[in-house]
């Protein structure tokens, strides 16, 4: 099950979108380091299945994602963020990517949780990879009901809401992905696809 939460207005949810940041910037950039690591990692493991070159990392808030993919050898890749911390991280607006066509090796998110609009944001992943270009996408399955979900709107800051990873993953390939590697690594699902 997908589900999008409605905002008033799109202002309203681009607010929403920097409650994390605002006021934690030193907060935030203390751990910088160790989750670099955590997703240089990631990106050594996920290599055999993704194109050599660049990475786009999609809400990469502090650059964490793009300077630990740098580090796995993925030249040339960047974070953008609508609430950037990090200097590392373009101001960005994964709805509407501000981004020449053709030009992103992979395209890689842990956070579509905060995505208010799947089709717009896939629209703009195939518009910016090059051609085979990789879509990789890390998520959870939810611990909470629809329901609880929406009664945790007025703190919350999420838009989108699945059931399992997999939804997720079925909802990318009905915008025109396809699925060409998948594992599960504690509680995360790793997702690599192609434009079909």
């Amino acid at each position: 099950m997908i589900a999008n939460r409605p905002f008033e207005t799109y202002a309203e949810y681009v607010y929403k979108q920097g409650g994390k940041a605002r006021g934690r910037r030193d907060h935030l950039l203390a751990h910088v380091e160790k989750n670099t690591e955590g997703f240089r990692r990631t990106f050594v493991r996920a290599a055999p299945h993704l194109k050599p070159g660049s990475i786009l990392c999609l809400g990469a808030r502090t650059g964490a994602e793009s300077i630990g993919a740098e580090q796995a050898g993925f030249r040339g890749s960047i974070g953008i963020d609508l609430h950037p911390v990090g200097p590392s991280v373009l101001k960005g607006d994964w709805h509407d990517l501000q981004f020449k066509d053709a030009i992103f090796d992979n395209v890689y998110s842990n956070s579509l949780d905060h995505c208010l609009y799947l089709d717009r944001l896939c629209v703009g992943v195939k518009r910016v990879l090059k051609p085979s270009g990789r879509l990789y996408v890390m998520a959870t399955n939810r611990e909470q009901s629809l329901e609880q979900w929406q009664a945790a709107w007025p703190k919350a800051n999420e838009g989108l809401f699945w059931s399992t990873s997999d939804d997720l993953r079925d909802a990318i390939c009905e915008q025109g992905f396809v699925t060409l590697a998948q594992w599960r690594d504690g509680k995360w699902g790793h997702y690599v696809l192609g434009v079909a």
